[in-house]
């Protein structure tokens, strides 16, 4: 093999590996925090999912896990009633961040996107397809 492909190809990897990994311990860094830290480490899995099978099924699995933490929440009216409270405080407490603490101007962002990614987990589209999700996984190729 020629060395350079074989550099080439390995720098790659790396890189891969290198910005996946630090993706993955962001997300993992923002679970106890307000933030959308389950949908960072599926990010993050993605990215080392383009060159690594074992991430690949990782992400499989934090997938199914994430909707079907999702589809509980929702099967009560008092479950959508949170998941409702939680968007809108958090983009809430977005705006009140970026209004009197402006130098923190990210964290504030984080949170009003947080805040609508949550809500939008609530509308019936999303809903039927979170449950998808939750039955058969990222790659399921039989679509509805």
């Amino acid at each position: 093999m020629n060395p350079v492909v074989w550099a080439g190809r390995n720098a790659k990897r790396a890189g891969i590996l290198v910005v996946g990994t630090i993706v993955v311990l962001a997300g993992i860094a923002l679970l106890p925090l307000p933030g959308p830290g389950m949908l960072v480490i599926i990010v993050g899995l993605i990215i080392l999912a383009q060159e690594f099978e074992w991430a690949e099924r990782l992400l499989d699995i934090a997938v199914e896990k994430a909707a079907a933490a999702n589809s509980k929440a929702q099967s009560t009216a008092a479950g959508k009633a949170a998941l409702a409270a939680s968007g809108l405080g958090l983009i809430g407490a977005g705006i009140v961040v970026i209004v009197f603490f402006s130098q923190y101007l990210i964290v504030g962002i984080s949170l009003i996107v947080s805040g609508i990614i949550g809500l939008c987990t609530l509308h019936p589209r999303v809903h039927v397809w979170v449950e998808e999700r939750a039955r058969v996984g990222i790659n399921s190729t039989d679509d509805a």
